[in-house]
């Protein structure tokens, strides 16, 4: 990867945009998904940890380009929810997401978490995710029949750390 980068983790407020422009980018999301990226980006900025969300961001030239919002899963100890990761579309394939991931699984075991979970549908479309879940060591652990609607399953990886 030739690309110069930065990682950070705290939430600026231009993040609330940057945040939406990459979700929207990838083609991936409904509106109201979309919205929903957005929101726990504000609530993060607007309430620090005590949101209960961790962030990585990756910025290319001072713009965010790429970034994860994981967590502590309520009522458990040491295991971790991947939210939301994505890269921009104009940067995807050149391995941010896989910079953002290791940062993630990074932190995760500097506090003292166990395990990271990550859901994902089945659609054709998320071929690729569930791929670089896969090479990434996280294992398919359960699938949730029409979850998401008809016909689109929810997919469960489990990476224990």
């Amino acid at each position: 990867m030739n690309i110069n980068y930065t990682l950070r983790t705290e939430v600026k407020e231009s993040d609330i945009q940057f945040v939406e422009e990459i979700v929207r980018s990838t083609g991936f999301f409904r509106d109201d998904e979309i919205e929903v990226a957005v929101e726990l980006v504000q609530e993060a900025f607007e309430k620090g940890k005590e949101s209960g969300y961790e962030f990585v961001f990756v910025d290319v030239d001072d713009k965010t380009v790429a970034y994860s919002c994981f967590g502590l899963i309520p009522c458990t100890l040491v295991s971790y929810d991947l939210y939301w990761i994505a890269t921009h579309n104009d940067f995807r394939g050149k391995g941010l997401g896989k910079v953002v991931l290791q940062k993630t699984e990074e932190i995760v075991k500097f506090l003292k978490g166990k395990g990271i979970y990550v859901e994902t549908s089945s659609k054709p479309l998320y071929l690729p995710t569930q791929k670089f879940y896969e090479k990434n060591d996280y294992t398919l652990k359960v699938s949730f029949e029409d979850f998401y609607a008809e016909g689109d399953d929810k997919y469960v990886y489990v990476k224990k750390i």
